[in-house]
């Protein structure tokens, strides 16, 4: 492979943000082919770092947020920069992690666990709600006042067909997962499935018991679902509303007031930089639940 890409830069339509370095060294792994560096220089206020490529019949730019400067202002900058280098790019994803918003108490469908993917998709907001960006009302109440824009038709169409794809052959995530690990053996020791038995959800009420695990939680104050263990340990893939928001949730109470106000079934902190400007879908893979208890393993 050449240092340089045998394709143009309007030749890339597919734009791929990372938020972590962990997760563009995932995104890479995806490629089926790697292109090099951009065939034409990178405009001069263009500070990104990519990698390009192809999956399928797409090409791809991925390109991931700054060390440390994750949020929804580094993902507008990266979007921004992306899109003067790349100026062909119809269609954007951004991926990473998110925390789950569950509802062991409720009759929804979507039962939310750890390790599974969330896309953001859905007729009323669009898939993706600012919940933090509003004013205050005079009797105290908070408005949510910073609407977002829907993903352009064509992506909306293109995930229409891929639901109902998965609908009839199931998904093929553990496929696309053996297969990155197979070309890329060292990464199995930090992306391997970690077991359901790491997957514990606890009550809203119960706080995290001090430590880097919950080896000192008590584990009969963990929520209740059905099933405790699925059939199998492959991810589901849920479309419902992300709740995206300047700061980290860690506190359970208050996530469970978004699912409720909103219909959120995960949170994130990159998306309102980017829904206006970039078309995109967000994605995000279920890493931890919004709470005070540590678990890491699912980064």
């Amino acid at each position: 492979m050449s240092s340089y890409s045998p394709y143009p830069n309007d030749a890339y339509a597919v734009g791929w943000i990372s938020a972590l370095p962990i997760k563009f060294a995932a995104a890479k792994g995806m490629l089926d082919e790697e292109h090099g560096d951009p065939k034409t220089p990178k405009q001069k206020a263009d500070r990104n770092t990519y990698a390009l490529g192809r999956i399928g019949k797409h090409k791809v730019v991925i390109a991931c947020l700054p060390m440390r400067g994750y949020g929804s202002s580094s993902a507008a900058a990266v979007a921004r920069e992306m899109l003067s280098t790349f100026p062909n790019i119809k269609i954007g994803v951004l991926v990473g992690i998110g925390a789950g918003i569950p509802d062991y108490d409720g009759d929804e469908e979507q039962d939310i666990r750890l390790g599974d993917v969330v896309i953001s998709s859905d007729s009323e907001t669009g898939g993706v709600v600012a919940y933090d960006s509003g004013k205050r009302l005079h009797d105290g109440t908070f408005k949510v006042a910073y609407p977002l824009d829907q993903p352009p038709v064509s992506l909306r169409t293109a995930l229409s067909a891929l639901y109902a794809d998965h609908e009839m052959r199931g998904n093929r995530i553990p496929q696309y997962l053996q297969a990155m690990l197979a070309k890329h053996q060292h990464m199995e020791h930090r992306y391997k499935y970690p077991g359901q038995l790491k997957d514990v959800l606890f009550r809203a009420d119960y706080q995290h018991q001090g430590g880097k695990s919950c080896a000192k939680c008590d584990p009969r104050k963990a929520a209740k679902r059905e099933p405790d263990i699925r059939a199998d340990a492959n991810p589901v893939i849920h479309h419902g509303v992300i709740a995206t928001g300047s700061s980290v949730v860690k506190y359970a109470p208050f996530r469970d007031e978004i699912r409720r106000k909103h219909r959120a079934i995960c949170f994130e902190m990159e998306a309102a930089g980017l829904m206006n400007n970039f078309p995109c879908l967000v994605i995000r893979g279920i890493s931890d639940y919004a709470d005070s208890h540590k678990n890491d393993d699912w980064h």
